[in-house]
């Protein structure tokens, strides 16, 4: 077999070793194989491409971490990595790109998503032996040796590679120009920063404002907001006096609910209330680019991840700190800081971090389910056992002034009758009345004062609801088709252009243009911060701020197409404004059922005006709109004078202006509540030269909108 071998050209690839797999064929090994339990062990030969220098892991044993390839991924561009956890002293170290790295009986698993090879100091039938680049020999023969450098597992054997091996190492190496590898500069690069890393873990309870840090925790709960960002709520079980206090309501779904009905009986959608922990144990953290694509495909509620560089501040309007990560133009575009850990691998993989952070969780739950049971058994009871906790002499001034605070808030809160059920961000923020919301701000320009046409700022209001827009429910989701020219700056569609797009899709085989959905209506709130007060104002709400406030898990899509998307949609905003849909749709006329309603399609004079994205009545128009949306013939415009103007999707509203009312008629029950408000302007055409003050023949327009507000 030796002859044979030596006499293979050297443009033949010899078969690979038995016993031996190609990257490629342990990424494809069946997801049961890769589970913590499976102990799946293979074989490989490959290039090395990056090494990080090894690290403590608060144990006994170091971790050292590197990445290889081999010509079955040769043009990707992350590798496969293998990590060993062994004493300092028994740790491998690749000296330059391109070191040939062979391994024997190493472990699958999965890391961060992602199939990786895993070895420990029990290992004990694994060995790893490195063949530095500059020794590797050109071609075989009988009296040729390679310098082979074995490590292998502190109760191992070695076992050199044989000559069937190492042939087909040098055939590799004479085809190593096929595989992506870095530059020798790169990877002494990449050795250097690794070396040069500093520990920027921290504990929730110690993140300071304005600093970076590497975080661990698990996650509470993820609100999708735009393609290129999203929300997440994370802890680690840890409390901060300047995060938001997630109070603990007890469960009322049995006793029937309230006068207004907001929380019913045998309600299915407690899973909206906050899960826990209760208390500032929580962070929220915004993510965009590749780490918010990252999560909103590999991460869900409850699991447990470790998010490296978070930038903490203090959020918009200075109330409690968060965390934001954005993407690193200066790194590779699939270089994501957000890693997600298994709990359930084998204990000597787990990262120490994780494992103080879960038993964290487990004291937590057994303290607060013991203070659950004492505030069941009655207030004498919780009395009598919070007395004897406290030792003799002891100062608890504190405590009592946090007690005597939260006694003000919630008697303020009980004389004022708000609604319990809708949370607002930002509690220590002062509130603020419509009319100094919607009172106009003079600038000085040259030392004239003129009016400025809006102020980006942001409010916290008490407000009721007392109309919205669209009129009906299953409007409340817009949607578009989304095509290729959508990336160019000064595409818009319209029916023409959208139905010539469809059928050049539909030919070239790709089928239909896929149907792209959002959040996207308006509420008509009214002060409610003085009895004296009836100022209105409408407060867009765009996907984002939709996506928060409702809380549901389904994305936006056709409602017209989702009777029970729209039951959901209708019992959470039940308890945001009480009766006022019953008593709107009762002035609605019967909507047709013989034909199919979509938001695509033109719209017939029998049914309210199509709309797309972005739209809402203007403030000329809205009279119009409720009388052909109420039936008043004598009133109407034509489908064509009436419908909407297609705009581009992800343009703001063009909406109502301050000082329309809405329906006067409306009398809904319900209560009022606090939400946050921005104010905000956005360019409209402009016909008269003088009023363009944006440019363009377009002027600025005031807007109003919804944030950060959420029905529990």
């Amino acid at each position: 077999m030796d002859s044979t071998q030596d006499s293979t050209p050297a443009s033949s690839e010899p078969p690979l070793p038995t016993g031996f797999s190609t990257i490629q064929q342990i990424r494809d090994l069946p997801e049961k194989s890769k589970q913590s339990n499976a102990n799946t062990f293979v074989s490989v030969i490959g290039f090395a491409e990056d090494y990080r220098e090894p690290m403590n892991t608060n144990g006994t044993d170091w971790k050292c971490t590197f990445s290889i390839k081999d010509h079955s991924i040769a043009h990707e561009t992350v590798g496969m990595a293998i990590s060993i956890f062994w004493p300092r002293k028994s740790l491998p170290a690749v000296s330059g790109a391109g070191d040939v790295v062979l391994v024997r009986n190493v472990k699958v698993s999965v890391w961060n998503k992602n199939t990786a090879l895993l070895a420990n100091k029990m290992t004990t039938q694994f060995h790893i032996y490195i063949l530095p680049v500059s020794t590797v020999p050109r071609a075989m023969s009988g009296g040729t040796k390679a310098s082979w450098k074995s490590y292998i597992a502190p109760q191992g054997k070695i076992a050199l590679p044989n000559a069937l091996e190492t042939t087909y190492v040098a055939w590799a190496n004479s085809h190593k120009m096929e595989i992506d590898l870095p530059s020798e500069t790169e990877f002494q690069e990449r050795v250097a920063r690794s070396t040069n890393v500093k520990d920027k873990f921290s504990l929730l309870k110690d993140v300071e404002n304005g600093r970076y840090y590497n975080i661990l925790g698990q996650v509470i709960r993820v609100f999708d907001g735009s393609s290129s960002s999203l929300t997440v709520y994370l802890s680690d079980y840890t409390a901060h006096t300047n995060f938001y206090n997630q109070v603990w309501v007890e469960d009322s779904v049995e006793d029937g609910g309230d006068a207004y009905g907001y929380q019913q009986a045998n309600s299915n959608t407690t899973s909206n209330k906050w899960p826990g922990p209760y208390g500032k144990m929580s962070i929220q953290l915004t993510l965009y680019d590749g780490h918010a694509e990252f999560v909103r495909e590999n991460v869900k509620a409850k699991d447990w991840v470790l998010i490296k560089n978070v930038q903490i501040k203090f959020g918009n309007m200075g109330g409690c700190l968060e965390g934001f990560l954005r993407g690193d133009p200066r790194r590779s575009e699939g270089s994501v800081n957000v890693e997600v850990l298994d709990s359930s691998r084998d204990q000597e993989y787990i990262d120490p971090k994780l494992k103080a952070a879960i038993t964290r969780k487990r004291d937590e739950e057994r303290k607060f389910e013991a203070q659950k049971k004492a505030f069941k058994e009655g207030p004498a009871a919780g009395d009598k056992r919070q007395a004897g906790d406290e030792e003799p002499g002891k100062s608890n001034s504190k405590k009592r002034r946090k007690e005597r605070r939260a006694a003000a808030e919630a008697k303020a809160s009980k004389n004022a009758d708000l609604n319990e059920n809708i949370r607002c961000s930002y509690p220590d923020e002062p509130i603020i009345s419509i009319p100094q919301i919607i009172q106009s701000r003079y600038l000085n320009i040259e030392g004239e004062q003129h009016v400025s046409p809006f102020t980006v700022c942001k409010y916290k209001a008490t407000v009721r609801v007392v109309d919205y827009f669209p009129h009906r429910l299953e409007d409340f989701a817009v949607g578009w088709r989304s095509t290729e020219y959508e990336m160019l700056s000064d595409f818009s569609g319209n029916e023409d252009t959208d139905r010539e797009e469809e059928r050049r899709i539909f030919k070239s085989g790709k089928g239909f243009a896929k149907d792209a959905w959002e959040w996207r209506f308006a509420l008509l709130v009214e002060d409610a911060s003085t009895k004296e007060s009836k100022a209105r104002i409408w407060l867009q709400v765009d996907n984002h701020a939709a996506q928060g406030l409702l809380g549901l898990e389904d994305d936006a899509t056709s409602l017209r197409d989702n009777k029970r998307l729209v039951g959901l949609l209708r019992e959470q905003l039940f308890k945001l404004w009480g009766d006022l849909e019953e008593e709107k749709s009762a002035k609605l006329p019967v909507e047709e059922t013989n034909e199919p309603s979509s938001t695509f399609s033109s719209t017939a004079s029998s049914q309210p005006p199509s709309r797309k994205a972005g739209d809402q009545p203007d403030a000329d128009d809205s009279d119009a709109e409720n009388e052909h949306s109420y039936g008043n013939a004598s009133a109407r415009k034509s489908a064509k004078e009436t419908a909407l103007q297609d705009r581009d999707p992800n343009a703001p509203f063009v909406g109502a202006s301050t000082n329309q009312v809405g329906d006067t008629k409306l009398a809904p029950k319900n209560k009022a509540f606090t939400c946050c408000i921005k104010q905000y302007g956005v360019k409209v055409k402009e016909n008269d030269p003088m009023k363009a003050d944006a440019g363009n023949g377009e002027r600025w327009e005031r807007k109003f909108g919804l944030f950060g507000t959420q029905i529990m």
